[in-house]
């Protein structure tokens, strides 16, 4: 045993310090003759190659952390692709439409250091000659294979000075700042600009409080005469987690600023308008909820099933005010591996003036207001990070002309 420490001892420090593959072949080469000539048995050589292999990763990683800039090594490259075929047909029109769709996003972070963090990413778009659309990144297959663009998707920084506290600046995902269990009145694609601030409350393991705020500049008009339209938010909310059920609960307050008496960006045109203008401000209160279940009725085959729903009431105009959406899901709590599923459905209704229609989901009749109607999904990983998803729309208007759409979706989502 003695002699096999020796040698071991020996022919690890001779790997480690000889890196390349010509050091490598020899140690392999005096490993064999130590067998034929019965110093070692195999399992020891197995043994003694296994050390190898290991103090080598040890090492390489080791020289990797020296070697790259440590701004690099907090630095985190992520993305994905959508390819998606889509079919769609509306009451009035005498044929569908079928289209090809991509989408790819890339983003990167840095963590600057202990509190600052700061983030960007890229998108792609239509071309530069269309209308900016801020409620889609995808890029339709057309016009004899022309190239299309990639857009600043969003870029920000964000402090956090505790645990329980964190503010951003700049475009940003909303997902942190902003907590809304459906697409009813904000499509998912969009990120807002301007500041937002999370704060949160620990009381126990199973109760967490927690407060969203901030303002979303909507756009700049260049004059001194009127103010900037913005948005000022705030909504407070609880999470619980009680043995196998969890639910999610929060109230909203959003502040509309100089959008009355002005088209905002990217309407749809179905808000009420006089002489071309909003007529109404749009200061809402809204409600949010989810309540989940693990393996419900005992069913291994189901992970979660949920409950959802949200709400929204425009306090300024005296009709055609209101919004609601809910449903359900069930199936694994999110599908990020092969043979994982999830299944959704949705019901919506969102009144002509519940809300500004340059927000709600895009594929909901354009995006409109004064909309009404039914969503399925389905989705199942092909893969770790590949996801195949089925999604249906058949959406109405609710007072104006009837137009109602079939809306068919066939995505191969990709995440790296």
């Amino acid at each position: 045993m003695r002699q096999f420490t020796v040698v071991l001892t020996a022919l690890i420090f001779f790997s480690t310090t000889a890196l390349s593959y010509a050091a490598t072949t020899q140690v392999d080469s005096l490993i064999e003759k130590l067998i034929e000539k019965g110093i070692l048995s195999k399992s020891e050589a197995r043994e003694i190659k296994q050390e190898i292999v290991s103090d080598e990763k040890v090492l390489r990683e080791d020289a990797m952390k020296t070697s790259i800039p440590e701004w690099v090594q907090k630095t985190k490259l992520k993305g994905d692709a959508r390819v998606r075929y889509q079919y769609e047909r509306r009451k009035n029109d005498s044929e569908a439409r079928t289209r090809g769709r991509i989408r790819f996003r890339l983003g990167v972070d840095n963590q600057v250091n202990d509190q600052w963090k700061v983030g960007a990413g890229l998108a792609t778009a239509e071309v530069a000659s269309t209308t900016d659309d801020a409620r889609s990144t995808n890029m339709t297959f057309t016009d004899g294979f022309r190239r299309g663009d990639i857009r600043l998707d969003y870029a920000f920084a964000e402090y956090q000075p505790a645990p329980w506290a964190k503010a951003i600046a700049g475009k940003f995902i909303k997902t942190d700042y902003l907590w809304v269990p459906t697409d009813l009145i904000w499509d998912s694609d969009i990120n807002p600009a301007g500041a937002g601030l999370h704060l949160e409350h620990k009381f126990s393991d199973s109760l967490t409080t927690y407060l969203n705020n901030g303002v979303w500049v909507i756009d700049e008009n260049g004059k001194t005469d009127r103010t900037d339209p913005f948005l000022a938010y705030a909504q407070a909310g609880i999470k619980t987690q009680m043995g196998s059920m969890d639910a999610n609960v929060a109230g909203v307050y959003y502040g509309f600023n100089g959008v009355k008496g002005i088209i905002v960006d990217g309407t749809s045109s179905t808000n009420t308008l006089t002489g071309g203008v909003l007529q109404n401000d749009y200061d809402s209160l809204g409600a949010s909820a989810e309540v989940g279940f693990k393996n419900p009725f005992g069913l291994d085959c189901i992970e979660r099933l949920a409950f959802f729903g949200d709400f929204i009431h425009n306090v300024d105009p005296d009709d055609n005010e209101n919004g609601w959406a809910s449903g359900i899901k069930f199936g694994d709590a999110k599908v990020v591996g092969k043979n994982q599923w999830q299944a959704r459905y949705q019901y919506s209704y969102l009144g002509m003036d519940a809300f500004i229609d340059a927000f709600p989901d895009s594929d909901r009749l354009g995006g409109i207001t004064d909309v009404k109607g039914h969503e399925w999904i389905l989705e199942y990983g092909l893969s770790k990070n590949v996801v195949l998803a089925l999604d249906y729309y058949q959406d109405d208007r609710i007072k104006g002309t009837h137009n109602r759409q079939k809306l068919i979706q066939a995505d191969v989502n990709l995440k790296f």
